[in-house]
């Protein structure tokens, strides 16, 4: 979530907000202050429903593959293995019920290094108007901490791009660490082999 990270060294500037500030998810820079606003009140879920469908799709993805992958651990690997194993994840990732809660352990963490004052909501503000593509189904907002945050116009309401590419790093280490897992669960499996012919061996040769 490097962008979250960014804003802290880019404020310096505080603000009021009027009551005529845009909240309107219909437009770009409405639907970015209802982002700020998740932010600042720590609203994990909040965040999840302002991001687009195809973060909420990486993120099923990633849980139905971190899902398998602690099936495999529990079932598959050797007990004495297991806690080492775990470690490659991120925390509280493999305990997630759902969607809603994975997003919830990877987002908390990020969230937990900020300090939330003014100066994050100033920044998180938009500043100026909007770029909207000519197709009019994907628009930039500029914030007054100079990030450029994404938008997508989905079913009339528009939806943050920020986080999939973080989310589709997750993803990306999943699928290494189930490549990873699978590897492993080789050499454990010839191990069990071995040490059963040395010990049918060892049984056959006792007189």
């Amino acid at each position: 979530m490097r962008w979250l990270i960014a804003l802290v060294s880019l404020l310096t500037l505080a603000v009021s907000f009027g009551c005529e500030e845009n909240l309107d998810p219909k437009t770009p820079d409405g639907a970015m202050h209802r982002l700020r606003d998740a932010l600042m009140s720590k609203d994990v879920a909040a965040m999840l429903d302002a991001s687009s469908a195809a973060t909420r799709k990486q993120l099923a993805e990633l849980h139905t593959l971190l899902q398998e992958q602690k099936v495999a651990i529990a079932e598959r690997y050797p007990s004495e293995h297991q806690s080492e194993a775990k470690l490659s994840f991120p925390k509280g990732s493999l305990e997630a019920g759902d969607t809603a809660a994975l997003f919830a352990a990877l987002v908390e963490p990020e969230i937990a290094k900020l300090d939330l004052d003014e100066r994050i909501a100033y920044g998180m503000s938009s500043l100026g108007k909007p770029s909207v593509n000519a197709a009019g189904d994907r628009a930039t907002v500029t914030t007054n901490s100079t990030e450029s945050i994404e938008f997508v116009l989905e079913d009339g309401s528009w939806k943050t791009t920020v986080f999939e590419r973080a989310i589709e790093q997750n993803l990306n280490r999943a699928k290494l660490n189930r490549q990873t897992l699978e590897e492993n669960l080789k050499v454990f499996e010839e191990m069990k082999r071995r040490a059963e012919k040395k010990a049918k061996e060892a049984e056959e040769a006792s007189p």
